[in-house]
């Protein structure tokens, strides 16, 4: 009860004091400028801000004339040229791929040893095939598992 009586009261003088902010903000212009008003070198404010147009007047005649076909086709391709400019400035191309390596024309010098390097490739095949023959069997054997209880 006690709360509401504060906000019936304070409700009205809020209000109040809007008003008075209010009113005094058409006066800013009026006050020195040590005050928070306008410097004297502001330029004027203009009698009337804007004027709506007469909806019930004709239109003033165009000064310039309409473009022909040749003006018009030249201009939207002028467009067409500035969009293109623009699109590749915001999205530059990729850049090309690197060159091929030079192919190898000069033959490599005949090895010393052609039947080593055959014979040691058969057996590093051979010795593969046979890991994968051999099963695998647990070196030790595991301890069965303990109770958690």
């Amino acid at each position: 009860m006690n709360l509401n009586a504060r906000w019936y009261t304070a409700a009205p003088a809020a209000a109040l004091m809007l008003l008075i902010v209010t009113g005094c903000a058409s006066t800013f212009d009026v006050l020195p400028e040590k005050m928070g008003g306008l410097p004297e070198s502001a330029p004027a404010r203009p009698a009337e801000a804007y004027t709506f147009p007469n909806v019930y007047q004709s239109r003033p005649t165009r000064d310039a004339k309409p473009l022909d076909e040749t003006e018009q086709k030249k201009l939207e391709s002028d467009l067409v040229t500035l969009r293109e400019q623009q699109k590749n400035l915001a999205n530059p191309p990729p850049p090309p791929p690197p060159p091929p390596p030079p192919a190898k024309t000069a033959a490599k010098p005949p090895s010393k040893t052609p039947a080593k390097a055959a014979t040691q490739k058969k057996e590093a095949a051979k010795t593969a095939e046979t890991k994968k023959k051999e099963p695998v069997v647990p070196e030790a054997p595991s301890a069965p598992p303990k109770p958690l209880n």
